[in-house]
């Protein structure tokens, strides 16, 4: 069977395959591109995820007014010191631990720098992380470059203070012949010292001290004493003069000058005799000691003579440690008492 179609005259015969092949093509050509585009186009991909930050969420405040410079240095060497404590690498992205550890090690890292910072005298307040990063997210760019100054914390210095008040005490050693009357002994003092101007290095000093000594026999012999002892008090008016130093926390100096002493002397005879010795429940005739003989002197204001030496070490900004030693003499010449105090104290 064959089909008729009549064009302005023109009647081809068209073939029934020749239709349905016609019949096709007029049908995809009535398809709307549109279709074709939405059957190509591929679904968009998904926004990648965020990445967070390795932030420590810590800040700190000086306590003391420490520079910027100062912070950073410190905040440096204690993530290095956190670091090593914790296992946890803050520059690394997940911490260089495992994800299931992240939490743990993080906070445990914060803890650590807080510690360290406070330690160093800042106030700290840190914000423990609740959340591990992404498992398999891209690590995030590297933190910035820190620069690590080698900064120790400063240390004292000796200062320029004009007044400075000193308290010292130790041992003072019978020199000469005055070591064979009385046994060496201990010390105390007090003094106050005045340098005017910060570029002289000499000042005034006034020191006052007492000294305590034991009789020895060819003492108590005199009399027949058993038992005794010596006191010296007095004070010294003396220059000082400091001497050059390389270092700010250490410095040696050199004093000497006059003053005025006392002694007094106090010498006793204990002997046995006869009494009554009392008991809890009873008493009944015995021995007892007794002071039989006792002397009391006490001597002029002699003048005295002195020169010594001594080191001053810092130890905080208006205070110091010192040592010194120092020959005195307290005349008449012909009494030959002359002693070396070694003292030890602290100046303010």
């Amino acid at each position: 069977m064959t089909t008729q179609i009549s064009f302005a005259g023109f009647s081809p015969v068209i073939s029934p395959s020749n239709l349905v092949r016609i019949s096709v093509i007029l049908l995809l050509c009535a398809t709307p591109l549109t279709a074709f585009a939405q059957a190509t186009t591929t679904p968009s991909s998904p926004a990648s995820a965020a990445v967070p930050t390795l932030a420590e969420n810590i800040s700190a405040t000086p306590k003391f007014g420490q520079t910027q410079e100062q912070l950073a240095a410190d905040r440096a060497e204690c993530q290095v010191w956190a670091k090593g404590q914790t296992g946890f690498d803050p520059t690394q992205y997940g911490g260089g631990v495992a994800s299931s550890d992240y939490n743990m090690r993080r906070q445990q890292y914060g803890r650590a720098m807080a510690a360290c910072l406070e330690g160093r005298g800042y106030t700290v307040h840190f914000t423990a992380p609740v959340t591990a990063p992404p498992a398999n997210s891209p690590p995030p760019p590297p933190p910035p470059r820190v620069v690590v100054r080698n900064s120790p914390p400063p240390r004292p210095e000796l200062r320029y203070h004009p007044f400075a008040v000193h308290i010292d005490g130790g041992y003072t050693v019978a020199a000469g012949t005055t070591g064979q009357y009385l046994e060496d002994g201990p010390n105390f003092g007090v003094g106050l010292t005045w340098f005017p101007t910060s570029w002289l290095p000499v000042g005034i000093r006034i020191d006052g001290s007492y000294s305590w000594f034991r009789a020895k026999d060819p003492l108590l012999n005199t009399g027949n004493y058993t038992s005794g002892h010596q006191d010296f008090y007095g004070g010294d008016a003396d220059l000082q003069l400091n001497l050059a130093h390389r270092s700010s926390a250490v410095q040696v100096y050199l004093f000497g000058g006059a003053g005025r002493y006392r002694e007094q002397t106090v010498l006793r005879q204990v002997s046995w005799v006869n009494g009554l010795v009392c008991g809890y429940y009873y008493c009944e005739p015995g021995y007892v000691p007794a002071v039989t003989a006792e002397r009391r002197t006490t001597s002029d204001w002699h003048n005295a003579w002195n020169a010594g030496i001594g080191m001053e070490i810092a130890i905080a900004d208006r205070a110091s440690f010192f040592m010194e030693a120092r020959y005195l003499r307290i005349l008449p010449n012909n009494n030959q008492t002359k002693f070396v105090p070694i003292t030890l104290g602290f100046r303010f």
